[in-house]
């Protein structure tokens, strides 16, 4: 858990940066955890400036005169602190809670398997090979917690992810199995990398591990930052992207969920695609939503064909997504921010111009094309008047980018070669794959427990070969 909270001084209250370390939260080796707090986010890993060691013993309770306030004592020393909002104080409580409750023995305890060790994080329980030694949480990402961790035999840092219960829900569980498969194929610099995929504790198991790069930051925190965003860094973050996407699609693969969380960074900029369970082959299994009113946040960054419940869509969609996301880093604010798929369509066509009948030529839902060709008359927005102070170069490739007839916007191809990414292009980076993906063992096999866990064991073979015979032999 981590965070800033409000913390009370001598004379007043200062905002500092909270981190709850919750290494031997269990008493299995090691201290008792503890809140550590700094002046600053960017000071964590340096020089503590006090905390809190949480034991069983610890109490916490609420501040009755001041909101959202709650404090923390342990042998008489009081944390006394207060949250923004009610939500971050629950949150805050919920985890400290649960590391005292592990203190007193209340949930049952267990030894970590031979050369692993046992910490909890935000009141998550991780399981790892020793080797890998936590530096701290990172957040949640779409199934599961996150953290930073060092790589002792290799001195790198590195993420990890533990999915927990994956196999709770089969849907998001085929996700896992389909996002783990395709970046253990991939291989290029722009695309995150799978670098373990640690050892389950038993063949029926229940949480899955990935350890993937460590990346420093995403672009949807640096659009929405203070941190000046010049026209070089979109540009090179454009480019990089178009690289990600020239590979991907080399693969028959589209990604079909570029949105700007999705694109990790790095404070040189160095760029990272991520997050591939909605992922599919060309020509697979479509994802499309009939229901043109219900309302998703990601669907701002999705093509109009795939509102427009086409049944058939093409490399195009990962396209526009990426026009999106440019025109995001250039106006640093979504550009089509629709309240449901109505709304949003409204917002595209206000931009790129009501369509002819010719232009919708590939919306064959005929209740879809009624609305379109039945929606208020408007001219294309002028990109140089929408983007004030964007290079004309930036204009002239963002509105190829964003034309609603996909057979008509520019491809991704034509887009590496544009005039505006000229001055920094290297064909050398724009490399495709060996070989596309074959996912006919996912796509068809009959989903269950076992099959999916089957199929990740598979993949642990590649970094560990004999862990299943091991497992085997140990009767898991």
């Amino acid at each position: 858990m981590q965070g800033y909270l409000m913390k009370k001084g001598g004379v007043s209250w200062k905002k500092r940066y909270f981190i709850m370390s919750e290494e031997g939260g269990r008493g299995v080796g090691g201290a008792n955890p503890k809140i550590q707090y700094y002046v600053k986010e960017e000071e964590v890993g340096g020089k503590v400036r006090g905390e809190l060691e949480l034991s069983a013993d610890s109490r916490i309770s609420d501040l009755p005169n001041k909101k959202n306030g709650f404090q923390t004592i342990t042998n008489k020393k009081a944390l006394v602190v207060y949250a923004d909002s009610e939500e971050i104080r629950a949150e805050w409580k919920k985890a400290i809670l649960a590391v005292i409750s592990r203190l007193n023995g209340t949930n049952e305890r267990r030894q970590a398997r031979p050369g692993h060790h046992i910490f909890s994080v935000s009141g998550t329980e991780f399981e790892m090979e020793t080797k890998y030694e936590l530096i701290k949480p990172v957040g949640h990402g779409a199934y599961g917690v996150v953290i930073s961790a060092t790589n002792k035999e290799s001195e790198e840092k590195v993420a990890v992810k533990k999915i927990g219960d994956a196999f709770d829900d089969l849907v998001d569980a085929k996700r896992i199995v389909r996002e783990i498969r395709l970046l253990r194929h991939f291989d290029h610099d722009n695309i995150i990398r799978i670098l373990d995929i640690p050892v389950p504790g038993s063949l029926d198991f229940d949480d899955v591990y990935l350890v993937t790069d460590l990346m420093e930051t995403d672009l949807h925190k640096v659009i929405y930052s203070r941190q000046p965003l010049s026209n070089d860094h979109s540009q090179y973050f454009l480019y990089q992207m178009l690289c990600a996407l020239k590979y991907l699609h080399s693969t028959s693969v589209l990604h079909r969920d570029l949105k700007p969380s999705n694109i990790l960074l790095n404070a040189n900029c160095d760029l990272k695609l991520c997050d591939f369970g909605l992922s599919r082959g060309l020509g697979g299994e479509d994802n499309v939503d009939n229901n043109l009113t219900e309302y998703v946040v990601t669907r701002w960054y999705r093509a109009p064909e795939i509102m427009l419940s086409c049944q058939e869509y093409s490399k195009a969609i990962d396209v526009w997504s990426l026009g999106c996301i440019f025109g995001e880093m250039l106006l640093r604010k979504p550009l089509f921010p629709g309240n449901d798929y109505i709304h949003q369509l409204k917002l595209i066509t206000q931009f790129v111009g009501t369509p002819t009948s010719e232009e919708i030529w590939f919306v064959t839902n005929e209740k879809a094309r009624r609305f379109m060709l039945g929606l208020p008359k408007s001219a294309p927005v002028d990109p140089r008047k929408h983007f004030p102070g964007a290079d004309a170069g930036a204009c002239d490739l963002l509105k190829r980018m964003l034309v609603l007839d996909p057979s008509a916007r520019i491809t991704v191809d034509e887009a590496l070669a544009h005039e505006y990414l000229a001055p920094i292009r290297d064909e050398a980076f724009e490399t495709v794959a060996k070989r596309e993906i074959d996912w006919g063992e996912i796509e068809e096999v009959e989903l269950s427990k076992a099959n999916l866990q089957k199929i990740i064991w598979e993949d642990v073979h590649i970094y560990h070969p004999s862990a299943r015979e091991e497992a085997k032999q140990r009767g898991d």
